[in-house]
């Protein structure tokens, strides 16, 4: 028969797909964690957690009891053990951020600026976006937050609006020593295209625009990374469309920041988290922390004017 503390075992492992993560957030020996694992896998009669290069990772079996876990331990903890606590100025929690580079990039620094003194001991972890898993992942808590544009995300996600963001183009000053940038010259220019697959929907939607408007003989790199389109566009005569606030980054005497020659959607950046977590303390605490950005657009830092 499994225990409680089985059950606490199989949710850092999902959390972490690490056994000895798993042991360091519970504060428990590994071979103790390593037993109670072996335990677990007698009882369900499956594997649970298998290795691969990214770690461990679930089997279809321990990704469809997680709920129930999950809901197991929740009502432990809130409804049998008292109510939850958590304590910035003395928790160590790490806390999954999921975002896109840019993402991480605005809201990390930010944020450990303002926790320093705070929370000097909790800790955050950047997870990559992998839109087809967010809901799960949110469901699970293996995603505390997500942040970004995902219209999409429902079946108990709820949200917050953060700031409003727009595209900008990245040009070369090179290509356009002064004036706007006009559809014709934005058609005959060479163009970074950033793939909006995993990014939300507007991210796509603007790709295949531009990939329409461009044409395919005029797209000289497709990246994975705005960040790293960034640098390239930074470096060379491309043109780069991006979201506004990463074009704070650049070295501005080298490209200019115009607005596109083109109508393109502008989009709202939001915080998702579950339901099932919306009482959780500490999930509390960092979404107030995180609803700071929602004064972004007033503090006049995030990015350069368009030209």
């Amino acid at each position: 028969m499994i225990s409680f503390m089985h059950l606490t075992v199989f949710q850092a492992l999902m959390r972490t797909k690490s056994v000895s993560l798993a042991a360091e957030m519970l504060d428990m020996p590994q071979p103790t964690l390593s037993r109670h694992l072996k335990q677990l896998r007698e009882h369900f009669g499956n594997q649970l957690f298998v290795r691969t290069s990214r770690g461990l990772e679930p089997t279809s079996m321990a990704i469809s009891a997680a709920p129930a876990v999950y809901q197991t331990l929740e009502l432990y903890h809130s409804r049998l053990s008292g109510a939850p606590t958590f304590d910035p100025a003395t928790s160590d929690r790490e806390f999954h951020i999921a975002a896109s580079d840019v993402g991480h990039l605005l809201v990390l620094p930010r944020m450990l600026q303002w926790v320093r003194g705070l929370a000097p001991d909790v800790r955050f972890k950047a997870i990559p976006l992998g839109g087809e898993k967010l809901i799960a992942r949110l469901e699970t808590g293996e995603v505390d937050i997500a942040i970004g544009s995902f219209p999409a995300l429902y079946a108990g996600v709820v949200e917050q609006t953060l700031f409003p963001e727009e595209y900008v183009c990245v040009v070369p000053r090179s290509y356009l020593p002064a004036g706007r940038l006009t559809m014709n010259r934005f058609k005959a220019a060479r163009h970074i295209l950033v793939d909006g697959r995993h990014l939300g929907h507007i991210h796509e939607d603007v790709e295949k625009l531009l990939r329409k408007i461009v044409g395919p003989s005029n797209i000289t790199v497709m990246a994975d990374s705005f960040l790293l389109s960034a640098h390239i566009a930074e470096q060379s005569e491309l043109i780069l469309t991006t979201p506004s606030r990463l074009t704070g980054l650049l070295n501005t005497e080298r490209v200019r920041i115009v607005k596109p020659p083109v109508v393109l959607p502008g989009f709202t950046v939001k915080q998702y988290w579950h339901e099932r977590f919306h009482d959780d303390p500490g999930n509390r605490w960092l979404r107030g922390i995180l609803s700071r950005m929602r004064g972004l657009s007033e503090e006049g830092e995030d990015a350069p004017a368009p030209d």
